[in-house]
C-alpha cells in the first residue's frame, strides 16, 4: 500500500502561515524556507504601506499649497480734525482714504466710510 501525501505529513507542524483547514499544506509548502512562506503576505503589507504612505503625502501637499490666509494689518486711527488749522483736512481726508483702502472688506460702503470719517471730527469743525 502507498502512503498518501496526507499519511507523510502527518505529525509535522504546520509551515508559517499555512492553512490548518481539510487542503492542508502541501510538500512543497513544507519544503519552502520560512522566509519565503511569509513573503507573499510581507509583499503585501509593504504595499499596502507605501499606498497610505502615498496618500498622507498627497494630503500634506494639497495643504501647503495653499497660502495662509491674509490678515489685514490694522492701521492707527487718524488724529480728530477739529477745523482750526484749515489746511490740515487734505491730509486728514488722505488717511482716512487710506484706511478704508487698507480694509476694503470693512469699508465697502459709503455711508461706512462717511460714518467713520465723522467720528473723528471734533472741537469746532464738528459744529
Amino acid at each position: 500500500m502507498e502512503k498518501e501525501d496526507s499519511d507523510v505529513t502527518e505529525g509535522v507542524p504546520a509551515p508559517v502561515g499555512a492553512s490548518q483547514g481539510t487542503g492542508g499544506p502541501t510538500l512543497a509548502q513544507y519544503n519552502q524556507p520560512v522566509s519565503q512562506q511569509s513573503e507573499p503576505s510581507l509583499l503585501a503589507i509593504m504595499q499596502q504601506m507605501t499606498q497610505i504612505m502615498a496618500n498622507l503625502q498627497e494630503d500634506s501637499s494639497s495643504d501647503s499649497s495653499r497660502p495662509p490666509a491674509f490678515k489685514t494689518p490694522s492701521m492707527k486711527a487718524p488724529e480728530g480734525f477739529d477745523g482750526t488749522q484749515p489746511f490740515k483736512v487734505k491730509s486728514f481726508i488722505q488717511y482716512c482714504q487710506s484706511i478704508f483702502h487698507n480694509d476694503p472688506e470693512k469699508f465697502s460702503q459709503d455711508r461706512k466710510k462717511v460714518l467713520y470719517a465723522t467720528s473723528f471730527i471734533i472741537g469746532r469743525a464738528a459744529k
